[in-house]
């Protein structure tokens, strides 16, 4: 049988007739680009109605109740763009970058070893048990070398699995964990000094960081699956029955080979390693704990984080610095200028925040608000209700004859608004009507003095921008023939 999923299946329904043939789609490409006023007031009024209920608007739904009910057949991305022009809903922009991390490179086998716990569920009949299974691996070799079954994640359940892999294979010179209470409890801190174990907790919200204990449990329930037994029994059984299970995956996948690699985890984790080699690497595991975080113009940009690094006096190893220097090409300098400020800022008030990744938090912070307001801005500039109501009126009476009065009122929006777009517009008007007024004038003087009175007489105006506005006209009137040029 062919795995298709529903999804497949329900459009090849709609795409062929009974006898398998393609039924033809009317194209309408091109045809519903135009966005014209009376739709934009259509969907603000719907919107606005929804937002006085105490509705949240979805997208999805909402354009497709405009193609029902108002025969306004629109994408969902041009209704969100027209939402988001007149203030109905929050700009969000989707610029994937690259994340700046800080990862523990893999040296050598036995050095770091990493444990974390997940739950796992044994169905006895209807009745569910739920078990954690602390499970240790490897860095270096991928070697599943420990575990232990209990009700919850506990300080124990990790020193249990701890000595069992000190028992079996040796101390290691580090462990690698996540910040639960119980990895990081007093008891765990005690047994790790006791056998100079340097522990390495992997930073909040860095998935990452303890990623080899997380590829392992995935691995670990795709080839086991949902634990079932049609029986009826004690939860004692059921325990046995898990633990026989990971036994078994774990001497199984021991003797599999990983992709790349010549060696089984098995093999590669009793190789012998001699005291200075895991001197050096306890060397770099602390000085990566010190380097631990909470948390084109491309020269230019590579400059500027260069500059951060030596004036916050950041020790980074080569993979940090070359996954920096990655990661700020993706950036704007508007950004990391007002990041470097934000930055200085935070850690004067805290000089614990002094490290690079906090550094890369808050510039993807910076960066994410300025791209919102740019997606924000250019969805104005396309479908704000207003300024296209103020464009149709303008192109309804752009065949009345040019007076005085209209290029005034254009160079008063031209030195007074401040979207950018409208201010083009605005100077790019004025400058037709002014030179279509002049044409077939000898004198230039008398219309040069009514703008000039008519500018004075504005009193919303302050003085800069009047002289701005005459500035303005000014220029308009420079590129007419010098035959009409006249002195007065």
């Amino acid at each position: 049988m062919l795995c298709v999923s529903v999804s497949t299946l329900g459009v090849w329904d709609r795409s062929f007739d009974a006898q398998c043939k393609p039924l033809k789609l009317p194209d309408e490409r091109g045809r519903k680009s135009k966005v014209e006023l009376p739709a934009v007031r259509c969907i603000i009024e719907k919107a606005q109605g929804l937002i006085a209920q105490g509705k949240r608007i979805r997208i999805k739904r909402f354009t497709s109740q405009l193609g029902k009910e108002d025969d306004i057949h629109l994408s969902t991305k041009t209704v969100r763009q027209i939402l988001i022009a007149n203030d109905l809903i929050a700009a969000h922009s989707r610029k994937r970058r690259p994340k700046f991390y800080q990862s523990l490179c893999r040296h050598i086998p036995n050095g770091l070893l990493s444990f974390d716990g997940s739950e796992f569920t044994v169905w006895l009949n209807d009745q569910a048990f739920k078990f954690n299974v602390e499970l240790g691996v490897d860095v270096a070799s991928f070697a599943h070398t420990a575990f232990s079954i209990a009700d919850t994640e506990t300080a124990g359940e990790v020193i249990n699995v701890l000595e069992a892999h000190r028992n079996q294979w040796g101390v290691p010179v580090g462990v690698l964990c996540d910040h639960r209470s119980g990895n990081l409890s007093k008891e765990v801190a005690d047994y790790l000094f006791a056998h100079e174990i340097e522990q390495v907790p992997a930073g909040p919200g860095n998935a990452k960081g303890n990623g080899t204990c997380e590829g392992a449990f995935s691995q670990m329930k795709e080839t086991l699956g949902t634990i079932v037994l049609d029986m009826s029994s004690p939860k004692t059984l059921a325990r046995s029955v898990l633990n026989l299970v990971v036994g078994l995956y774990i001497r199984m996948r021991n003797r599999l080979c990983r992709q790349g690699y010549k060696q089984t985890p098995l093999e590669e984790v009793t190789m012998p390693i001699s005291e200075e080699r895991r001197r050096l690497e306890k060397q770099r595991l602390k000085a990566h704990k010190k380097a631990r975080v909470t948390n084109s113009q491309d020269q230019l940009k590579l400059d500027r984080l260069h500059w951060v690094i030596k004036d916050s006096g950041f020790e980074l190893d080569p993979g940090a610095l070359k996954r920096a220097e990655y990661s700020i090409k993706f950036y704007d300098l508007a950004a990391i200028g007002q990041t470097e400020a934000a930055f200085i800022k935070a850690v004067r008030k805290d000089a614990g925040r002094n490290n690079i990744a906090y550094f890369f938090g808050i510039l993807r912070n910076i960066q994410q608000t300025i791209d919102d307001e740019a997606w924000r801005q250019y969805c104005s500039r396309r479908y704000n209700y207003q300024t296209m109501l103020k464009m149709q009126r303008e192109q309804e009476h752009q065949d009345d004859p040019i007076t005085v009065d209209h290029i005034v009122r254009m160079l008063e929006q031209a030195v007074t608004v401040k979207v950018q777009f409208v201010k083009e517009l605005a100077i790019r008007k004025a400058s037709q009507w002014a030179l279509e007024l002049m044409q077939g004038k000898t004198y230039i003087a008398p219309v040069r003095n009514r703008i000039s009175d008519a500018i004075g007489a504005l009193k919303n105006l302050t003085l800069d921008q009047r002289q701005y506005a005459m500035e303005l006209f000014e220029q308009f009137i420079q590129p007419l023939p010098a035959e009409n040029v006249l002195p007065c």
